[in-house]
């Protein structure tokens, strides 16, 4: 019987007793399990935060649609990326006239010498 038993040597290079292996693969057993009712936790955790988001998302959706005014989702979206223009366009023609004629007179200056 004592054959029946391989000498599996660990980590360290010892080769552990029959009885110290036991203990060894109880306290692995019980490692997984507690690791494995801790996921099971976050599971659930995370499970109940997709519910309340997918019902606040619902709510969310339903007060768009009740709402007084309608606004096209696809308008809504435009509108958030972006905000118009900062400038007029008459801006850019003052900036661009202003910006010529720096030119102008840095290249007459610099001819000049």
């Amino acid at each position: 019987m004592a054959d029946d038993w391989q000498d599996i040597p660990e980590d360290d290079g010892l080769t552990l007793g029959p009885e110290d292996a036991l203990e060894r693969e109880i306290a692995r057993a019980k490692a997984l399990k507690v690791e494995r009712l801790q996921l099971r936790d976050r599971v659930e955790k995370l499970e109940r935060e997709v519910a309340v988001l997918t019902a606040e998302n619902h709510k969310l959706k339903t007060e768009l649609d009740r709402a007084p005014f309608k606004i096209e989702r696809s308008a809504l979206q435009d509108s958030a990326i972006s905000t118009g223009p900062l400038f007029p366009a008459r801006w850019a023609f003052y900036l661009l006239a202003f910006n010529l004629t720096a030119l102008g007179l840095l290249l007459f200056f610099f001819v000049k010498k």
